[in-house]
């Protein structure tokens, strides 16, 4: 340390000691030299700090003096004391958010200098937000005081956004029509701080504020706000104070106002930058961007915080609304304009859940216009790798009613049949409900590939699965073993073609690991036949390569968004960070096994009424294995019976019988079940064999130390058995009564 850093150290220390000892309560006590040699440092050790801002100088000091060991105690000894709010937010104010800033940024003061900076700042902010505190600045602006006027602007500006939103709440009230000129005057002395808010103004708010808030965005020069002055200037259903407004500013931002058609232009260029993902919004280091909306029942901006690419998407599709309100009639704006709401409304809901409707909705909206736009919506969406509104498209469409428009359009199968073998789980699914909503009444193209999906959703276990391949045996049976401790069922294969029949059997099935050393195929290949295959083109996709081999797998995937390459792992640890990584590929467009059991439970229900009400178009024994399957998942058993009620197959028939039979299976399962054999054999005859029969006799005849519930579910099933017989001899009795008659 040089002279003149320790004279002004030493300064410090002479403040500190004069300050510290106004406050000292109990004697001083004598430092043991062992502390230090340095009587800088001994001086402040001597002067024993207590309250938060002489143990916060303190820590400063002694990280100066090169003792940030003796400065972390004293910021223990600070966090330890629990100090208020206030007394953080008055820490702020005494040294500047700089001290602990800059203390926050030293290794050797870690982890304690970061958490006071944090509480500081947090505290700091609360005070200078507070909402009367606030009220008291914006009132102070209209003091005669050209110095108060200047605090309060200061204040304001540290208040950041609450500020501005309270001066916006001020230009909202007319009822303070006197203060609208200072409140504008003050937005523009807030900075870029307002533009945001100010932005979320003319979405949706009266005439009058969005010409205020218009007014003081030209003023601001904001040149990112152009492109929504546009539309409001453009639109013939503006407000001309807002086209005033609007007109002036854009003179002000760009030099010039745009005609109709170049505003169209302007907007739909935005806007599908934003919706392709070539332009990004603003975000935090959390990938947070704001997005500023205006509450007209709480006449106040409101703040959301969303994924960056919510957040684009919820840009594009405001932008589109402003082109498709100046080109209603354009075939292109009008899908652009459906398209991106739909997809920010999805998002919006969460991919996992159904797009809300009702009134002012997108679905709404959307389901105003012809059945063949929101047709051409979807399959532009699918073209675009636009999943969520695609899916959304597809749901609109199964609640039209449209079956003749959808499903018999020409020989080849229409868009929403082919979106039924769509690589994206949610858009498949959604197309398979509006399928079966639309109760097809005679074979359309294409019907068999809904069969064969439907039949893929309903074998699900309810398990989460995973797949292992490779040449030797003992290598994929280890990692198997390792893949269980993480809560996967696996399975192992030894060729790429076993791969691809043991990934394409289940929806279960969430990963694949694969030892570059696979052959027949290779793996270069074989990954190309995963994503050719709708029921596995999702999977994610780790390629485990052996010493020598990395290169050649990074090669492989380089080319494929859904792989990795890695190196094999040895422990579980190891394999658990590599699904970890696999976890990250396209996290938003991965169904979840919670997901996944929902799609099986609505496939079985879908099933239930197409097997009931449809049998003569789709061929049902393509789904049979699966919901026989279904019906030993406990999650999906009651289900499954429905549909296994209306199967004309002696297998069917086994099947229902063997779960009512079964005395650990839940009794709702076992009553479910005998009712569905009932319907069965009404519908389609006992179909049972004769030793089958008698054995179920033979159940019945040694119930008799079974309990009253059992022996009641034995006896319904033998009652369903013998319903045909007594039919058919009352029939007999009947004829024979009337022929006597005769």
């Amino acid at each position: 340390m040089d002279n003149l850093h320790r004279i002004l150290i030493l300064s410090l220390v002479a403040v500190f000691a004069v300050g510290a000892s106004v406050i000292a309560q109990p004697p001083l006590k004598r430092v043991k030299s062992a502390e230090s040699d340095d009587p800088a440092v001994l001086a402040v050790l001597e002067m024993d700090p207590r309250t938060p801002a002489d143990l916060a100088r303190a820590a400063r000091v002694l990280a100066e003096l090169d003792r940030p060991d003796l400065g972390k105690r004293m910021l223990r000894k600070l966090l330890a004391a629990k100090p208020t709010p206030q007394q953080l937010a008055d820490l702020a104010e005494r040294f500047g958010s700089a001290m602990f800033v800059d203390m926050a940024n030293r290794e050797d003061l870690a982890p304690e200098a970061q958490q006071l900076a944090q509480a500081v700042a947090a505290a700091a902010n609360s005070r200078a937000q507070d909402p009367k505190r606030v009220t008291g600045l914006i009132g102070q602006l209209r003091n005669a005081s050209p110095a108060e006027r200047a605090a309060a602007i200061a204040g304001l500006q540290e208040a950041h956004e609450a500020g501005v939103c309270s001066l916006i709440g001020v230009l909202a009230d007319p009822a303070r029509s006197a203060e609208h000129e200072v409140a504008r005057a003050a937005l523009v002395e807030m900075g870029s701080v307002a533009v945001g808010p100010l932005l979320g103004v003319l979405e949706k708010s009266d005439p009058r504020l969005m010409a205020q808030a218009i007014q003081v965005l030209g003023r601001l020069k904001a040149r990112r706000a152009a492109i929504y002055l546009i539309g409001p200037y453009t639109s013939q259903m503006s407000d001309r104070a807002i086209r005033d407004a609007a007109g002036r500013a854009l003179q002000q931002l760009l030099g010039a106002v745009p005609g109709r058609q170049q505003a169209v232009r302007l907007l739909t260029e935005r806007a599908k930058e934003y919706f392709e993902r070539r332009r990004r919004v603003q975000a935090d280091a959390a990938g947070l961007a704001e997005v500023w909306r205006w509450d007209e029942g709480k006449r106040a901006c409101v703040l959301t915080k969303l994924p960056a690419e919510d957040a684009a998407l919820t840009t594009a599709a405001r932008l589109a609304r402003d082109a498709f309100a100046l080109a209603k009639d354009d075939p292109n704006v009008r899908r652009l304009y459906l398209s991106t709401m739909l997809e920010a409304a999805a998002y919006e809901a969460g991919l996992d859940k159904p797009l809300p409707g009702g009134q002012g909705s997108a679905v709404d909206e959307a389901a105003g216009f012809p059945v063949a736009v929101i047709e051409e919506v979807m399959q532009h969406a699918i073209d675009g790798g636009h999943t969520a509104a695609a899916t959304a498209a597809a749901g609109i469409l199964g609640r039209s009613g449209e079956t003749e428009a959808l499903l018999y359009q020409s020989a080849r199968p229409s868009p929403l049949v082919r979106a039924a073998t769509h690589p994206d789980r949610r858009v498949r699914m959604a197309a398979l409900d509006a399928i079966v909503r639309l109760q097809p009444a005679r074979v359309y193209a294409g019907s068999s590939s809904v069969t064969q999906s439907l039949g893929f959703f309903a074998a699900s276990g309810g398990t989460r699965r995973a797949v292992v391949a490779g040449p030797i045996a003992q290598v994929s049976h280890t990692l198997a073993g390792m893949l269980a401790h993480l809560g996967y069922t696996t399975e192992a294969a030894t060729t790429g073609r076993d791969l691809i029949r043991l990934a394409t059997a289940s929806p279960d099935c969430e990963l694949v690991l694969i030892d570059v050393g696979t052959s027949r195929p290779g793996v270069d290949v074989l990954v190309q036949q995963l994503r050719r295959d709708y029921r596995c083109a999702d999977l994610r996709v780790g390629l485990i390569a052996r010493s020598g081999y990395l290169d050649r797998a990074r090669h492989i995937a380089r080319r494929d968004p859904l792989t990795i390459a890695f190196s094999r792992p040895h422990t579980r640890e190891d394999l658990a960070w590599q699904v970890g990584q696999l976890a990250t590929l396209a996290p938003r467009t991965f169904v979840a096994s919670a997901e996944r059991r929902r799609q099986t439970d609505a496939t079985l229900r879908l099933l239930a009424v197409l097997s009931d009400s449809s049998r003569e178009i789709y061929d049902l024994r393509q789904i049979e294995t699966s919901v026989l399957a279904a019906l030993h998942a406990p999650d999906f058993s009651i289900a499954a019976t429905a549909v296994a009620a209306n199967l004309c197959t002696p297998q069917s028939q086994r099947a229902l019988v063997e779960i009512a039979n079964r005395t650990t299976t839940p009794l709702a399962i076992r009553k479910a079940a005998v009712a569905a054999f009932r319907k069965n054999t009404i519908r389609h005859g006992i179909l049972l064999t004769a030793e089958e029969i008698h054995r179920q006799y033979g159940l019945y005849n040694q119930s008799a130390e079974l309990d009253a519930d059992t022996q009641q579910v034995l006896g319904r099933i033998l009652d369903a058995i013998e319903a045909p017989t007594q039919a058919a001899v009352i029939g007999d009795v009947a004829d024979k009564d009337g022929s006597e008659g005769s």
